[in-house]
Formats: C-alpha cells, sequence, structure tokens
C-alpha cells in the first residue's frame, strides 16, 4: 500500500521529541518516510481487529494504519490529544481509542491486540526490558510487534544535530546500542531488514523487525 500522509496544517507538535515536520523537509523526509514504509512492507495486505500504535506522537500514521485493522488503538505519554481527535475525524476513522499512557505500564487486558506498532518510539523508552514485557503481556499469542528504531549510526548523528540543534548522546543516551539485543532477546524475530540492504548490516541506521511472542 503507498504511503500517504496526512497534511503538515493538519498536525500539532505534542512533545519535545516529535518531529512530524521533518517528514516534509527534504532531504531528512526521506529518512523519516522510510521508516513508515518498512512498517507497511511488514503489514503487507493483512486486516486485523485490533491495531496498537505505540508512542503515537501527532497521530500522523494513524490515517494509514487505520486501514489494515476494525479497531484502531493509539497510546502516548502526552495528553495533547484533541488535536488528533480532529485529525481521526477528518479521515472518518469510527472505531479508534486514544489514551494517554507509558507503554512500560498499560491498561489494556492480557493478549488484546493483533498487532502492535512502535514507530521510532522505544529508543525513548526509560526502562525498554520492562517495556517489552509489557508489549507481549497486552499482544496476543499469535499477534505481532512491528517496530523500526535507529541505530547507533553517524550519518543519523548528523542529521539528529543539524535539524533538532540537539546532541545525539542527549536525544538517546544510550539506548541504541541495546535496541537489538533486547528485542531479539525478549521476542521471536520473524523478519529483521535494514535501511540499506546488506551494507545496512553492517553500518546501520534504521533497522525494522516483525516480531512475535
Amino acid at each position: 500500500m503507498k504511503l500517504e500522509l496526512p497534511d503538515k496544517k493538519l498536525l500539532q507538535k505534542t512533545g519535545d521529541v516529535d518531529y512530524f515536520y521533518w517528514n516534509y523537509k527534504f532531504p531528512l523526509s526521506i529518512i523519516q518516510k522510510y521508516r513508515f514504509k518498512a512498517i507497511l512492507r511488514l503489514l503487507k495486505n493483512i486486516k486485523v481487529k485490533s491495531l496498537l500504535e505505540v508512542g503515537t506522537g501527532s497521530g500522523i500514521f494513524l490515517p494509514q494504519l487505520s486501514k489494515y485493522c476494525e479497531d484502531l488503538y493509539a497510546c502516548d505519554i502526552h495528553n495533547n490529544f484533541n488535536n488528533i481527535e480532529k485529525l481521526c475525524r477528518f479521515y472518518t476513522i469510527k472505531n479508534y481509542h486514544l489514551s494517554q499512557q507509558n507503554i512500560e505500564s498499560t491498561s489494556y487486558p492480557d493478549n488484546f491486540f493483533d498487532i502492535i506498532v512502535g514507530v521510532s518510539v522505544i529508543e525513548f523508552v526509560r526502562d525498554l526490558p520492562k517495556a517489552l514485557i509489557e508489549i507481549k503481556r497486552i499482544l496476543k499469542e499469535k499477534g505481532f510487534f512491528l517496530t523500526i528504531c535507529p541505530m547507533k549510526s553517524n550519518l543519523l548523528d548528523f542529521f539528529v544535530s543539524l535539524y533538532s540543534s540537539k546532541d545525539p548522546k542527549e536525544e538517546f543516551i544510550n539506548s541504541r546500542e541495546s535496541i537489538a539485543s533486547e528485542l531479539e532477546k525478549n521476542f521471536k524475530v520473524i523478519e529483521k531488514g535494514f535501511m540499506i540492504p546488506i551494507i545496512g548490516k553492517y553500518f546501520p541506521i534504521y533497522t525494522h523487525y516483525k516480531l512475535c511472542k
């Protein structure tokens, strides 16, 4: 399915690490949009009952994700959901459920979601092992966790510094060094890929995963 993002005017910044506007600024938009395209490739053409996006930010990916499920859920640690509700209504998404929740501990039932999606989010989680345990708890036995995460990369660090005016160490601390090992320790890897095939295995920028319990 072709990637279609909302008009930038429909979105609002929801926090310090919500860089939704990077998706509309060349050349960084190439890297940003790649993340969403990678998730769409993992989703293929499936349609499930329930799908959750963790760390939804501005809700930029929700209109696209709504095409893959009957019931769309989204959570984030911020409480700026008014504009996201307007976005969902604009795209006539009927069954959507938004809530302020930390993925380290949620109120969702056990074995509830068919698909859980996380786009550039788990690198910001304070307690990653705890968050991954929680994701496993709320994921169905035959469900999938689809995520794409930044790895330690000089190229990515250059763009982060250029566009955010922040030191990448300030932005990510040391999370990028342990993400891959934690994911592969806690889940069964169904599919794994890199932003730049073959080369990306040795010099990763972003790594995407399709995981199950």
